[in-house]
């Protein structure tokens, strides 16, 4: 077959492995063309493709049964929040594994290669899934594989958490968690000698149901550790005509809601229907504080000191 003859459909747009192409019958001339870039051995990719992750991924994890994307790499396929740091497009996180549960001997090593970020660990088969043909640690057993990486802050691994447990009934934005909160608990108790089963277990009782963003985790923690009354994620405040307006944090005792402002509150739509809730939230007798990553990057005395001074004005003498 000449360097030059076109390659099947089935290899034209994302990464495959040699061993496929031999399989399909394409020579190993085909395979040394000048339009296949060799990012790693055994592995080619057509010029023109246009991939992502996943398909990056996909012949890596073909090459061996036991070989699962894992760590950040899994936690990006899932969307799970992470440190601007954590996701860096040029690597993948790669695990091979002992199957726990096969009885069978596995001695390969960790992957090696030059865009890889190698890891061995102990899984059980049900600990690894397909998504879209690329094998990937489940959800939570990638939560759990975050724990055990120390850079990662609690607070970074309770936002990971709460993101994989959310879910909430409000009418405009429903949202169903990627693992039940319940079923999170279950998986990280029936685990044994696990990296960061410590850390998984302290972040468990942490976690709270029905956050909609990393920076309301973040948020929630600094008034946590600060003492201050308990904030709801997702709290109900129903105003004086029976609606309901959902706060991103709120505490009823003292009637305080908190919402924080990300980038999409800057569109004419949305400051629009933001100060309709504002209204709403006035007139139901609540105080409302709006925090903004500017406010966050001034520190936690700071972001403290908004919230206290919000309980304060309706009646918190803490």
């Amino acid at each position: 077959m000449s360097p030059h003859e076109p390659l099947p459909d089935k290899l034209l747009k994302s990464s495959f492995s040699v061993e496929e192409a031999l399989r399909l019958g394409i020579s190993r001339r085909r395979l040394e063309g000048p339009d296949l870039i060799r990012p790693s051995r055994g592995i080619r990719v057509p010029e023109l493709a246009l991939q992502g992750l996943l398909q990056r991924a996909r012949p890596y994890t073909a090459i061996h049964e036991t070989t699962a994307l894992s760590h950040f790499s899994a936690a990006m396929v899932y969307q799970i929040p992470l440190p601007s740091w954590a996701q860096d497009p040029r690597l993948m996180d790669l695990s091979r594994a002992a199957i726990a549960d096969s009885g069978a001997k596995d001695r390969l090593g960790q992957p090696r290669r030059p865009e890889i970020r190698g890891h061995r660990l102990r899984l059980k088969a049900d600990e690894m899934t397909l998504v879209s043909g690329t094998r990937v640690t489940t959800p939570e057993r990638t939560w759990l594989d975050l724990c055990g990486i120390r850079r990662l802050t609690m607070d970074d691994v309770i936002a990971a958490g709460d993101y994989l447990v959310s879910e909430h009934e409000r009418t405009y934005h429903p949202r169903t968690a990627l693992v039940p909160l319940s079923d999170l608990r279950s998986f990280v108790e029936s685990r044994h000698r696990v990296v960061g089963l410590g850390r998984g277990r302290i972040a468990l009782d942490l976690l709270a149901v029905g956050v909609d963003s990393p920076q309301e985790s973040y948020l929630r923690q600094i008034l946590e550790r600060a003492g201050l009354p308990r904030f709801i994620p997702n709290c109900p405040v129903v105003d004086p005509w029976g609606g309901i307006i959902w706060v991103d944090l709120g505490n009823v005792e003292f009637r305080t809601a908190l919402e924080y402002e990300g980038e999409h509150h800057t569109t004419p739509e949305q400051i629009a229907m933001d100060a309709r809730r504002d209204r709403r939230t006035r007139f139901s007798g609540w105080n409302q504080v709006k925090i903004t990553k500017h406010d966050m990057a001034r520190g936690d005395a700071y972001i403290i000191r908004l919230v206290l001074d919000a309980l304060r004005a309706q009646g918190y003498r803490g």
